[in-house]
């Protein structure tokens, strides 16, 4: 199983008009929070995959796991009153963007057969200063691994095909022995 981050982020571009595109991944982030821009294109988002925890397993002749997955998408707004230091207008920004970010992802799987629906998990300021705000807005989901993303498939494709069987009972000196017809799926 796999998270393509590159598919919510290309929902985000899509159905967000306020990023006017302007949506990447993790890596975008960290480069915009290291190097200061001075005027950077905003509103932004950057989709960043924080967390996989797999559960509970079960090994009940196959194998199963249930992984919760946490998303984030950090959206950076800029102030628009340079002299109001408080984020409120900044806020205002956020609560247009939460609508779109909403309504562009939640309860939305780029994967229904093996991903849940997104689920929104909270938000909060992250950053702050005269110019601009960072937001981060948390969604989790989740997946099966079962047999066929282990090893145990790769092992059981490797023993020999065979259709019967010879078997042989004994009990308080008595012998049978029978021929067993193994179906084959």
């Amino acid at each position: 199983m796999m998270i393509r981050i590159s598919d919510y982020i290309q929902a985000i571009r899509e159905r967000c008009p306020s990023f006017k595109g302007r949506v990447a991944g993790a890596s975008a982030w960290a480069v915009d929070s290291l190097v200061r821009v001075e005027a950077p294109d905003l509103p932004a988002a950057y989709v960043v995959l924080e967390n996989e925890q797999g559960g509970e397993y079960s090994i009940n002749g196959e194998y199963l796991q249930n992984v919760d997955v946490s998303l984030a998408v950090i959206v950076q707004v800029a102030n628009t009153d340079n002299e109001e230091l408080r984020g409120q207008g900044d806020l205002e920004q956020i609560d247009k963007i939460r609508g779109e970010l909403f309504r562009a992802i939640l309860f939305w799987s780029p994967d229904p057969k093996h991903l849940e629906k997104l689920a929104y998990d909270g938000a909060e300021v992250i950053y702050l200063d005269p110019e601009r705000m960072a937001y981060r807005f948390d969604f989790k989901t989740m997946y099966r691994l079962d047999y066929s993303d282990t090893y145990q498939e790769k092992l059981y494709k490797s023993y020999p095909d065979f259709k019967e069987n010879d078997l042989e009972l004994k009990q308080d000196g008595l012998s049978e022995k029978i021929k067993v017809l193994l179906d084959q799926k």
